[in-house]
């Protein structure tokens, strides 16, 4: 289980081995049920550093939200249209991967302790009603869960100013990723703790098959096979490119490079 107390599995441990920490926790929560105001939880502790006082606003609508996140789930799930990939599993992954993305970054003095609870707030909320398809215009599904979130942070008493700031490092999740919509250090931060689990050598290829399921239910089926073939998970490590300090601090930059290390040729016989 992922401690609520501010510390990481990796917590003490080089980057060379930080990252396979982490992976065995998400490996292991993956395995039981998603439970996003659980992992909300502990991505607060890990971005504050310990118990996150109650009446931050920012922390009231991070587990709003996941509620939120847990409640729309769990409704899907049950007429089974919960998304393969872009389920309450996902979210959780990526709301904790926030939470130790963050704080680090709180750590190596790159971002103060309330911005890092906005970002997990933000985080919570990336793909609240994803429907598991996307067949309108670029970011229509990002600006829906920014105003889904943004409506419920308001309902938490965040302040207007930060739930613009709220709304921008979700809308910096838009994929395909642009360089001039990304939210600064938070969009950054973003971005990598969408994908953090993805760029993992074990769950990374599990969550390749799921989006691969999910997009051949969505009618997509080149696409699926794309994304769940050894060349597309390759091309997608690849445009991941170096990480951000907080990043490399977690391990992710070498677990993608032992990933992009060329096989070595069989023995002779």
């Amino acid at each position: 289980m992922i401690p609520f107390d501010g510390t990481t599995p990796a917590d003490g441990l080089p980057p060379s081995q930080a990252w396979r920490a982490l992976e065995r926790a998400l490996l292991a929560r993956r395995d039981g049920p998603p439970n996003v105001p659980a992992a909300a939880e502990a991505a607060l502790a890990a971005a504050w550093g310990g118990p996150v006082p109650d009446l931050l606003p920012a922390a009231r609508a991070a587990r709003m939200i996941a509620e939120a996140v847990e409640r729309d789930g769990a409704v899907r799930a049950a007429v089974g249209r919960e998304p393969a990939y872009h389920g309450r599993h996902h979210q959780a992954e990526a709301t904790i991967a926030m939470g130790w993305l963050a704080g680090a970054a709180r750590r190596l003095g790159q971002m103060r302790r309330e911005d890092a609870v906005l970002c997990v707030a933000a985080m919570a909320g990336h793909d609240l009603g994803h429907p598991g398809r996307d067949d309108g215009p670029r970011g229509t599904l990002e600006m829906q869960s920014a105003d889904l979130g943004a409506r419920i942070a308001a309902a938490a008493g965040l302040p207007d100013d930060e739930i613009v700031r709220l709304r921008a490092v979700v809308l910096s999740t838009t994929w395909p990723w642009r360089p001039e919509e990304e939210a600064g250090l938070a969009g950054r931060l973003a971005r990598e703790a969408d994908l953090f689990a993805s760029a993992l050598p074990v769950l990374g290829r599990r969550l390749g098959r799921l989006l691969g399921q999910e997009l051949a239910a969505a009618g997509k089926p080149e696409a699926a096979a794309t994304v769940a073939s050894r060349e597309g998970r390759l091309g997608l490590l690849r445009l991941l490119g170096q990480g951000s300090p907080a990043a490399q601090a977690l391990g992710r930059d070498h677990a993608i490079a032992r990933q992009l290390r060329p096989a070595r040729p069989a023995p002779a016989r």
